[in-house]
């Protein structure tokens, strides 16, 4: 038997409409929350490199053009798997799209926090981006399909709102830890992603 905190769709429907409107909304943006963390993480993760560049061009001694490479490698693979991530949603459906989106992140995180190497930085980067691609194509969706008509609009702007938190999330975590750890804080920077993905 569920408990009151986490009630039954069959139990929603046998209470007055009042409290189960109440209900819907609370687990609505639960829900929303959860799966908008796709577009925090693509904020982050298209973000974070800007300040992560320098101490990463310093242990790696990256020359202009891998500089390039480190930093387009995401947003080729995202672009690419953008592509392929309409056929994914509908092999899979969405919420296990969004799992799939979620793990890629996870272990692109942790790839590039234990980055040894040019390629295995650029590693990272494209299996970061090929999580960024497929979460850019199915949490708007997954979000629009499961909410209310009458929030539909304001909750699919919640992932948009969260690309731009994000985006300064990355920022800050930059700025902290080029200040704590000038020399191995890019590990910070990019490592830290896998939290919210988890």
């Amino acid at each position: 038997q569920e408990n009151a905190g986490s009630p039954s769709s069959s139990t929603i429907r046998q209470i007055d409409p009042a409290r189960r409107r109440d209900l819907v909304n609370a687990r609505m943006r639960k829900l929303t929350l959860t799966a908008a963390t796709g577009g925090f993480l693509f904020g982050y993760d298209t973000g974070v490199i800007s300040g992560a560049m320098l101490p990463l061009k310093r242990s790696f001694d990256l020359v202009p053009k891998q500089e390039e490479v480190v930093v387009t490698a995401t947003v080729v693979a995202a672009f690419a798997s953008s592509l392929v991530g309409g056929q994914i949603n509908r092999a899979f459906g969405r919420k296990s799209s969004a799992i799939f989106a979620a793990v890629v992140f996870t272990l692109g995180s942790i790839a590039l926090a234990s980055a040894w190497s040019y390629g295995s930085l650029v590693v990272g980067r494209v299996i970061v981006g090929i999580g960024i691609g497929v979460a850019s194509m199915t949490t708007p969706v997954y979000i629009a399909e499961v909410a209310p008509p009458e929030t539909r609009g304001k909750l699919v702007t919640v992932n948009a709102l969260l690309v731009c938190v994000g985006q300064f999330g990355a920022g800050m975590v930059d700025g902290v830890f080029g200040q704590l750890l000038p020399d191995s804080g890019w590990r910070f920077m990019l490592g830290l992603a896998a939290v919210p993905s988890v």
